[in-house]
């Protein structure tokens, strides 16, 4: 009997010792942190840069070793060095205007998007310098933040509405 007790014990404390692990790696948000004044300024002055079509003072916000997706003509992500390119050629036909932007501070802990994150959206209406044709581009950009400086980016824009802007149509399949 001692020893079906003891085991009774042993197994709940073991059960004990699982619950409280486990409700310690639960994933945990703020949106008041430390850095957080830091992280949105930072894309603030990444987006007002992209407004004035300063590529260079975009990228001074960038961490050296930044990944940005969500770029480009394929899922593969752009470097600094690729960022800049890409944005250099943007600006050099186009303007950007970006309104009803919001912006808005996350910190995640216990996740494997774990850090101090930068959430904003709003429209970039692009208009080509040649033409004067505008697109209104709703987008919403996830920016992770490593001190001072932005080491992650994904961007999501509405493609059909660029490609529609574009003169592209959708066309259902013929039933």
């Amino acid at each position: 009997m001692k020893s079906f007790n003891t085991s009774i014990v042993f197994i709940f404390m073991f059960l004990l010792v699982l619950t409280v692990s486990a409700q310690d790696d639960k994933v945990k948000t703020s949106l008041e942190f430390q850095n957080s004044e830091t992280a949105t300024r930072l894309v603030k002055n990444y987006i007002a840069a992209l407004q004035n079509g300063d590529v260079d003072a975009m990228t001074s916000q960038l961490h050296e070793k930044v990944v940005i997706y969500g770029l480009g003509r394929d899922a593969e992500p752009l470097n600094i060095t690729q960022h800049k390119d890409f944005f250099i050629n943007s600006t050099k036909q186009y303007t950007h205007a970006i309104g009803g932007d919001l912006y808005v501070p996350l910190k995640i802990e216990n996740s494997s998007n774990a850090g101090e994150w930068l959430l904003s959206w709003g429209n970039n209406t692009i208009t080509d310098k040649e033409t004067g044709k505008q697109i209104q581009i709703p987008f919403h950009m996830s920016a992770r933040v490593d001190g001072d400086k932005i080491i992650w980016m994904r961007y999501f824009v509405d493609l059909l509405n660029i490609a529609e802007g574009q003169g592209f149509t959708l066309t259902p399949p013929k039933k």
